[in-house]
């Protein structure tokens, strides 16, 4: 997964490190739940997500992020806010 840009890497890596997975196992379709999490892992990585990149995301989008994929999209559409 060499052409991840930055927003992607910095999801990936604290998915890998919220998830204790190897990085080369996150895939662009890769959900949560096959990467190990569970409800309240999706939760911390949603309050991780807002810290970090210094965003709010509101129910509406914190429902979507269920996958990697899902995850980067909602967090670009905050940041662009």
């Amino acid at each position: 997964m060499n052409d991840l840009n930055d927003v992607e890497q910095q999801v990936r890596d604290i998915i890998a490190e919220q998830l204790q997975v190897g990085i080369q196992n996150i895939k662009k379709n890769s959900t949560i739940a096959e990467l190990g999490g569970d409800s309240l892992k999706a939760l911390q990585l949603l309050s991780i997500f807002e810290t970090h990149f210094n965003i709010s995301i509101s129910d509406e989008d914190a429902v979507k992020i269920n996958s990697f994929k899902n995850a980067v999209e909602v967090i670009k559409k905050n940041l662009k806010k």
